[in-house]
């Protein structure tokens, strides 16, 4: 079986592809900390049940946690184009590799979106259970 012929990739250029992913860690950190606020706000419309004010604890900490990740992935990006360019270059010396801070950036990424996803879980977990007759 033949494959059709696939179109050339267009390339981005530096700029778009700093600003795309500056956007999107922008809105995985907006994501989660509206989340999280919003299951906070769940918390006082069920009174007594503390299983239920545990998870949603725990899952608005998760939450969080995601943002803060997101947050710092953000400013490490941040700080690696701005060592780059010549006119926002600083004249202080990097206490890190180039290499070692685009690895942590992938880890911290990708803990950002695993934690928010395994938060987003238990908060629904915790949302469908209080709804549950007992």
């Amino acid at each position: 079986m033949e494959s059709a012929p696939q179109e050339p990739v267009q390339h981005v250029t530096l700029d778009t592809a700093v600003t795309l992913s500056f956007d999107y860690l922008k809105q995985l950190g907006t994501i989660a900390m509206t989340a999280a606020a919003g299951l906070i706000a769940l918390v006082q419309f069920v009174d007594g049940d503390k299983k239920f004010f545990v998870k949603v604890m725990i899952a608005a900490s998760g939450m969080f946690l995601s943002a803060l990740l997101a947050f710092f992935v953000q400013f490490s990006l941040m700080d690696r184009i701005r060592h780059a360019h010549e006119l926002l270059r600083r004249n202080e010396k990097l206490g890190y590799t180039d290499k070692g801070a685009k690895r942590m950036e992938r880890l911290f990424e990708g803990l950002a979106l695993w934690l928010l996803s395994i938060s987003m879980g238990v908060a629904l977990q915790a949302l469908i259970g209080a709804g549950m007759p007992a």
